[in-house]
């Protein structure tokens, strides 16, 4: 979304407001590697404001601080999120396709060990402030919602009647994947991570039901028959 604003807008003449939006989404992009490379709490205002090739005035004209540019990021990762499984939902018409692809995508998630840390740093940051804990807290609401929304869909769609509501289980979702993530960063060796794949499939099985696999179709049945 925000690359995309970037390509569009600087293709013809800007608006006042147009060039703000460009300039808030060049830090934005760039904000990303400067936290993944210093943490949070050693990035510096200047070196955000370099890396997006701005100054430091321009970073406060758009930012009142990092907090609210780390917002801005956690949200474009919400959005990256929910693009990344609609297109699940695009490109796989059958329920089973949708449930098998979601999983590959899920278990996979535990890669991110970067963005865990960060995560994990700015959630104890935030329980020392109030307001920023609220904003934090409605963002998590949101991330919240893209998960539930698709369970409720996939759910729907497939036929399928859970024990536990979407949300219940987009929480336990979430909560497993953090948990996983901040043991991703204990080792690295190639059979820890295999076991941290396995084991978000393993949460992914035990809590979103499957559809059951297709029966065989009359003329599939008379093949075994006939063997």
């Amino acid at each position: 979304m925000y690359s995309d604003t970037i390509l569009n807008v600087s293709r013809r003449r800007l608006t006042r407001r147009e060039s703000q939006q460009l300039t808030r989404a060049k830090f934005i992009e760039s904000a990303e590697r400067v936290f993944a490379r210093a943490g949070f709490d050693a990035a510096s205002v200047e070196q955000l404001a370099t890396e997006a090739n701005f100054s430091r005035g321009a970073f406060y004209s758009n930012f009142r601080s990092k907090d609210e540019l780390f917002l801005e990021l956690l949200d474009k990762k919400r959005i990256e999120t929910r693009n990344a499984l609609d297109a699940i939902f695009r490109e796989k018409k059958d329920a089973n396709g949708r449930f098998r692809a979601a999983r590959d995508w899920y278990a996979d998630q535990w890669q991110q060990r970067t963005w865990t840390v960060l995560r994990t740093e700015f959630n104890l940051r935030a329980l020392r402030k109030r307001a920023l804990k609220k904003r934090l807290s409605a963002l998590w609401q949101q991330e919240l919602d893209v998960y539930s929304d698709l369970l409720a869909q996939y759910l729907l769609e497939a036929g399928l009647t859970p024990a536990e509501s979407p949300r219940t289980i987009a929480v336990s979702l979430l909560a497993a994947a953090q948990g996983l993530g901040m043991l991703s960063m204990l080792g690295s060796d190639a059979a820890f991570e295999s076991t941290l794949a396995e084991s978000r499939r393993l949460a992914f099985d035990r809590l979103v039901p499957r559809p059951p696999d297709k029966a065989p179709s009359r003329r599939q049945r008379g093949c075994k028959e006939k063997r």
